[in-house]
């Protein structure tokens, strides 16, 4: 069984490039946190609640790549072909028969985060855009 995946790049601030990375995932109480970074930026995407997350190498999902990559970006949601389909294919998945879970496609690198939550994740920059800070030239004291 084939799915061709349908992918939506989720539009943010902070744009991918070839060191952007998946640096932590983390599950608390707290709810499932994901620290994405670059040469350029950290942030955290939290998820209050998810049903489920994987974390595959990049060469394991090879079949996104006609649909994403880093030149895009690095957040995408998966509207068909993806995780949670596969998992529907199982008569046992509780999850995707109760609900109607989104799927969230992370990529980096090297690794790659699907997660299965009801609600995108909330950003918060954990580190501030180079981009953004733009030094002058201090004036040079008189001797």
């Amino acid at each position: 069984m084939i799915y061709e995946p349908k992918l939506s790049l989720i539009e943010i601030p902070y744009i991918s490039d070839r060191s952007t990375i998946v640096s932590e995932v983390k599950l608390s109480e707290r709810g499932l946190e994901i620290i994405m970074e670059s040469k350029e930026w950290v942030v955290s995407a939290s998820f209050d609640a998810c049903w489920g997350f994987r974390v595959l190498d990049e060469g394991d999902l090879s079949e996104f790549w006609s649909e994403c990559d880093l030149t895009q970006g690095w957040l995408f949601e998966v509207l068909s072909g993806g995780w949670n389909e596969l998992e529907n294919t199982r008569d046992h998945y509780v999850t995707g028969k109760l609900y109607e879970p989104q799927e969230f496609l992370f990529i980096g690198l090297n690794e790659c985060v699907s997660v299965l939550a009801s609600e995108p994740p909330v950003i918060t920059e954990l580190s501030p855009s180079n981009k953004s800070k733009q030094t002058d030239a201090l004036p040079r004291a008189s001797v």
